[in-house]
């Protein structure tokens, strides 16, 4: 998406040259951080990775009890001084303890793939969601604005990581605070008063 970004906009620099275009700046990352909802749907993630956290925990728990009880018993299935038959005993309550320890083992690395899949997903869903957001209003404010192109101050090349804006002109108009103030004011009423913690918007 941003190699094309930057291959329409070498593609149209000559008509950029001619034309008499009204462009502005943003910095989407800050706006990102800076918008209360994105502080709100952090919280939130944060809470579930927590509870998650716990529940992973006790399981480790029970694992690890459960390994204690198959050591015991594999100790005192070589017990000399117990009878053959209790050690026969021993043993096979060692064997099928064994087979449960496995399955609680399987079991615990299915609930965390489980896990730190829903939570990903919902981050991914949740970050997706913000930054359509954060489009709409730039939509909104742009276009009445009179604005050609609103060009995002923080973006990267996916492979170097190097800043796809390079130099910009101070003459340009940096509407950052412009949208976050949009942002923030049609925030939920139960976000509004939220602070967002830093991070990057992409």
């Amino acid at each position: 998406m941003k190699k094309l970004l930057i291959f329409c906009l070498l593609a149209l620099a000559p008509s950029f040259a001619k034309a008499d275009l009204k462009i502005a700046v943003i910095d989407l990352g800050k706006t990102f951080d800076q918008y209360t909802v994105t502080g709100d749907a952090r919280k939130k993630l944060n809470e579930k990775h927590d509870q998650y956290q716990k529940e992973l925990q006790d399981m480790i728990s029970d694992y690890n009890h459960m390994g204690e009880e198959l050591e015991s018993l594999i100790k005192a299935s070589q017990d000399p001084t117990l009878s053959k038959d209790a050690q026969m005993a021993k043993a096979k309550a060692a064997e099928d303890k064994k087979q449960e320890f496995l399955a609680l083992k399987n079991k615990l690395e299915e609930r965390k793939n489980e896990l730190d899949k829903e939570l990903n997903d919902e981050m991914l869903r949740r970050h997706k969601e913000i930054l359509e957001q954060i489009t709409k209003i730039v939509d909104d404010y742009a276009g009445p604005a009179g604005y050609d192109l609103v060009v995002d101050t923080s973006s990267v090349t996916p492979t170097s990581g190097v800043s796809i804006i390079l130099y910009h002109s101070s003459k340009l108009i940096d509407i950052t605070s412009d949208i976050i103030k949009q942002l923030n004011a049609s925030a939920p009423p139960a976000t509004a008063s939220a602070s967002a913690p830093s991070g990057e918007a992409h």
